[in-house]
C-alpha cells in the first residue's frame, strides 16, 4: 500500500499544480452602452480618411491656425431619418475625439503638438471644438422625415500647431460624428 501511495504522489501533484494555474486566470470586462432618443437618423461622411499632406515646422506661421495649403472640404449628412416629434425640434451632430491638452479644438491622438482643426466652410474661422453640437436641420411646423433626411453640413479640416515651431512625426485624429436629436 505504501508503494502504491508513492507512486500516486508525484501525479496528485501534477494535478494540483495544474489546478492552481486555473485559478490564476485572469477576467474580463466590457462596457457596453446605448442611447434611447426620440427619433434617429443614420449618420454619412463624403470620405472616411482625409490625407492634408505633408507640411515643414517653417509652414506653421501662427498659433493654433490652420495652414492653408493644408484645408480640405468633407461633408457630414444624415439619412434614413425617423419622422421629428413637433415642430421646432433639431437634428444636430456632436463631433467628439481626443484633443491636445489645453486645446479643446485641435484633435490629435498622436502626442505632438500639432493637431487637426475643423470648422464649418460657411464660418472657416470659428473652430468646433471637442463635444460641440452642431445643427443640421430644424423641423417645419408639420414635422416629417423629409425635415432632417439628405440634410448635409459642408465642414473642412486644417493641420495647425500649439506652437510656431511645429513638432516632427505622423497626427492622426479620429474624428466622431453622432447624430443628436433636439
Amino acid at each position: 500500500m505504501r508503494k502504491n501511495l508513492l507512486t500516486l504522489a508525484p501525479a496528485a501533484l501534477l494535478l494540483m499544480a495544474a489546478a492552481g494555474g486555473a485559478q490564476a486566470a485572469s477576467n474580463a470586462q466590457m462596457t457596453i452602452t446605448a442611447n434611447v432618443v426620440a427619433a434617429t437618423c443614420d449618420v454619412s461622411l463624403s470620405t472616411t480618411n482625409l490625407d492634408l499632406g505633408n507640411y515643414t515646422p517653417s509652414q506653421f506661421g501662427a498659433v493654433a491656425t490652420p495652414i492653408a495649403a493644408s484645408v480640405k472640404p468633407f461633408t457630414v449628412g444624415l439619412s434614413n431619418c425617423q419622422a421629428p416629434l413637433a415642430a421646432g425640434d433639431t437634428a444636430g451632430l456632436v463631433v467628439s475625439g481626443q484633443t491636445l491638452g489645453g486645446n479643446p479644438n485641435m484633435f490629435n491622438t498622436t502626442g505632438t503638438n500639432t493637431g487637426i482643426m475643423l470648422s464649418q466652410v460657411s464660418a472657416p474661422a470659428a473652430y468646433i471644438t471637442n463635444n460641440q453640437k452642431l445643427n443640421v436641420a430644424t423641423a417645419g411646423s408639420t414635422p416629417a422625415a423629409g425635415d432632417f433626411n439628405t440634410k448635409t453640413l459642408s465642414l473642412q479640416a486644417g493641420l495647425a500647431s500649439t506652437s510656431t515651431t511645429a513638432d516632427l512625426g505622423a497626427v492622426s485624429a479620429p474624428i466622431l460624428f453622432s447624430f443628436a436629436y433636439n
